[in-house]
């Protein structure tokens, strides 16, 4: 659906700003409206954005892509990484919010040592 270079590069520029992005604004960036199928499919590219980058030993940068409402990550998000094992928790409330901030922060980390440091 989208460019996954470019998408990639969107994460990393909110990684290193500290600014998580709404999946609203993600579509939008890449003139998509928000619906269910855009949604699913932005979330397949996120997906493989992500492997590629923890395959060669980075963070999951998918925690930046977050609801307008709460500032989280869908459902769908938390249940890849129960699958995964990575999570045990709830998708909602103070337990995955504080998940949520410790990802963050790991995907800020690496994208500012990607930029050499920059702030």
């Amino acid at each position: 659906m989208v460019d996954l270079e470019l998408l990639e590069t969107r994460l990393l520029v909110a990684a290193r700003a500290g600014e998580p992005v709404t999946y609203g604004a993600l579509l939008a960036f890449f003139e998509r409206r928000v619906t269910p199928i855009t949604v699913r499919a932005l979330c397949r590219d996120l997906g493989r954005v992500c492997e590629r980058i923890e395959a060669a030993g980075g963070p999951d940068l998918a925690c930046l892509v977050v609801r307008a409402s709460d500032g989280l990550p869908g459902a769908g998000y938390f249940q890849s990484l129960r699958e995964a094992g990575r999570y045990a928790g709830p998708d909602e409330g103070e337990a995955a919010a504080r998940f949520v901030a410790a990802e963050q922060a790991r995907a800020k980390e690496y994208a500012r040592a990607r930029a050499g440091g920059s702030s």
